[in-house]
């Protein structure tokens, strides 16, 4: 399956593996080998649908989100999701 890029409308995001990190109360957590998508033109990143369901099976929701829920969306059964690597304010 092809996905255009959101960011730039001319790549093609691409997957790729990459290292997940996360806070998760006093603990970081790192997944290595994660299922992400980059694009080939802008390198814009998106982490896998399917691997963050697990995630947040396995964890639960990003603390942010408990705070300001994104609003309800149907998530793929695979392909990028809506979000990415970010850095955390310091």
């Amino acid at each position: 399956m092809n996905y255009s890029c959101p960011n730039c409308s001319f790549g093609s995001l691409k997957p790729i593996r990459l290292t997940y990190v996360r806070r998760w109360g006093p603990r970081l957590i790192t997944v290595p080998d994660f299922a992400a998508w980059r694009c080939d033109s802008c390198k814009y990143t998106r982490y896998d649908a399917a691997a963050m369901a697990r995630i947040e099976l396995i964890l639960g929701v990003e603390e942010e989100d408990l705070f300001m829920p994104r609003p309800p969306r149907p998530h793929p059964a695979e392909g990028p999701d809506e979000r990415g690597p970010r850095r955390w304010p310091s």
